[in-house]
This record gives structure tokens, C-alpha cells and sequence, in this order.
């Protein structure tokens, strides 16, 4: 350093060097010299450092560890830039591991999750607060039974066959009908899943938006609401967990005070993935009828 110094005084003397610029070259010599030895320092002292004992956590200093010297104190402390793992993050990937295992072995013993797009859906319709309905669908595939005329009445709903059958299970008797490609086994209702809202407004000659979230039951919806040109108004609820099957349909009309008042309020209750193939196919040992009347008989 004094010879440095005496260099650049030299130089300095004999006009060859700006005594500003001399200046500039003396402080960064100072600041290179202080900085070297405190690297040297920092790397002698992470030498000594005793290792972590073990079970401790600690996995011993990064090899960023000498950026972390306090010798320039005119400058902001560095963080390392790769710290050394911890003990419990080293042991983060058998344990996901295991976890992935433990979802392979769920699916292979008991299969695949079911969908209601895939798999179909079996569910509780309910109109108004009194009348309930079973009901189950299946892509194309509908069937719905309840009690009515006294006894229990099932009604499967075949547009792949181009059929309909309604049966009375306690009296053993079946009526089987033509099915057309749109027919519905609840008129008006949305029973399939992924709602499209312009293709049901379109059919009914109304016009639609989407209001805002709703929460029925436990599920979360996307609202939409339906103005038809009548002027009544029908708000549709789909569910976002069962990939956004309608489960509430509500039909206002304005009365004579020109209050809406509700015509109809029909939803889905107690929805469970999964429909048997079973549950839609004719069944066997049934007397035939040609006619409705006939079926309580």
C-alpha cells in the first residue's frame, strides 16, 4: 500500500496523472485491500466452525456463507445466495413419494373417481316443498320414480333405442312407448352437466346473463338469470363441483300487483356420482299394457 501510494504521488508530481483521479485510484485500492482480508478472515473462521451436531438441523455453512462478512460495514448485509437445505426439506421428496404411492394403490383397488359427466349422477328432484322424486342420468339415459296413483311408478327415458317404458314394479306391468330424440322426462329442467346458457335461452326464446356466485346446499354455482318474453324470469343455479350441473331452476311471474310471485321451483338434492347401467334397461317378468290407465290395474 505505501508503495502504491508513493507511485501514484510520483506520478501525480510529474503531471501524469490528474490528482482527482489519483485520489479515485487510492480509495478502491483501499476498498480491495480491506475487502480481500476480510474474505480471507471469513474463510479461516468457517474453517473452525465446529460442525452441526447431528439431529440439530442444521447442514453446515452454504458456499455462500463468506457474502455474509460484516467487514464493510458501509455496505448492506448480503443474504446467501444457495443456503444449504434444512434437514425436514431433505426429507420433503420420500415423503411426497410416499403420498404419490399411496394414490396409486386408492386408484388401483378402488378404481377411478367418478364423474357426473362420465359416470352419470343419481339424485333427489324435488318440487315445491312435498313432492320428491328419485331420479337418475346417464348421458342420453334418464329414469325417475316416485309414488303416484298409490303405489311406486318408474318411468326410463331410452332416446338411444328411441324408446320409453313405464313400469309399476307392485303390479308387474309395463307400457312401452315410441321415444323421440327430445323428449324430457322432466319438461324444462337441465339435467345434463356443463350448463350452456345460450343454447337453453335460445330454446326458450329468452335472454340470458350470468348474476353472479350462489351456494345451494353445499355447492358453489355459477347464477345465471333467464328474462323470457313474456316477461317472466327464470333463475338457473349450476354447480361448479359437478362440473356445472343445474341443480336449482326458479320460474317467477309478476301477478296482478305486479309482484313476481314463484310459478315453479325445482332443484336437485343429495347428488351422488355413479349411475348402473342397470338402472336403465327394461325389466324382465313384466306384463305389457297399451295404455296408461291400464298400468293401476
Amino acid at each position: 500500500m505505501r508503495r502504491l501510494r508513493g507511485w501514484m504521488a510520483d506520478l501525480a508530481a510529474r503531471g501524469k496523472m490528474d490528482a482527482g483521479v489519483a485520489a479515485g485510484l487510492l480509495h478502491l485500492a483501499a476498498i480491495n485491500i480491506r475487502s480481500t482480508a476480510s474474505l480471507s478472515s471469513s474463510r479461516v473462521a468457517a474453517r473452525k466452525r465446529p460442525a452441526a451436531p447431528r439431529g440439530c438441523g442444521g447442514a453446515g455453512p452454504s458456499a455462500a456463507s463468506p457474502l455474509l462478512s460484516d467487514a464493510q460495514r458501509h455496505r448492506p448485509r448480503r443474504a446467501s445466495l444457495h443456503p444449504a437445505p434444512r434437514r425436514s426439506q431433505r426429507r420433503l421428496t420420500p415423503f411426497f413419494h410416499g403420498l404419490l404411492g399411496a394414490a396409486a394403490l386408492f386408484c388401483a383397488f378402488c378404481g377411478e373417481i367418478k364423474t357426473v359427466s362420465r359416470d352419470g349422477y343419481r339424485a333427489v328432484l324435488v318440487f315445491g316443498s312435498s313432492q320428491r322424486y328419485a331420479i337418475a342420468v346417464k348421458g342420453e339415459k334418464r329414469r325417475v320414480e316416485g309414488d303416484i296413483g298409490g303405489s311406486r311408478l318408474v318411468k326410463v327415458l331410452r332416446p338411444d333405442l328411441g324408446k320409453a317404458w313405464q313400469y309399476r314394479p307392485a303390479a308387474r306391468k309395463i307400457l312401452e312407448e315410441k321415444s323421440a330424440p327430445f323428449d324430457e322426462i322432466v319438461p324444462g329442467y337441465p339435467l345434463a352437466p356443463r350448463f350452456d346458457p345460450a343454447a337453453y335461452a335460445h330454446r326458450f326464446g329468452g335472454a340470458i346473463r350470468q348474476i353472479g356466485d350462489a351456494v345451494h346446499g353445499i355447492h358453489p354455482c355459477d347464477q345465471y338469470e333467464m328474462k323470457l318474453p313474456s316477461g317472466d324470469i327464470v333463475t338457473i343455479a349450476a354447480a361448479r363441483d359437478f362440473e356445472r350441473l343445474p341443480v336449482r331452476v326458479e320460474h317467477v311471474r309478476k301477478d296482478a300487483s305486479g309482484q313476481f310471485k314463484v310459478v315453479s321451483d325445482t332443484q336437485l338434492l343429495d347428488i351422488r356420482a355413479g349411475a348402473d347401467e342397470d338402472l336403465f334397461e327394461k325389466p324382465k317378468g313384466y306384463a305389457p299394457v297399451k295404455s296408461f290407465e291400464e298400468l293401476g290395474k
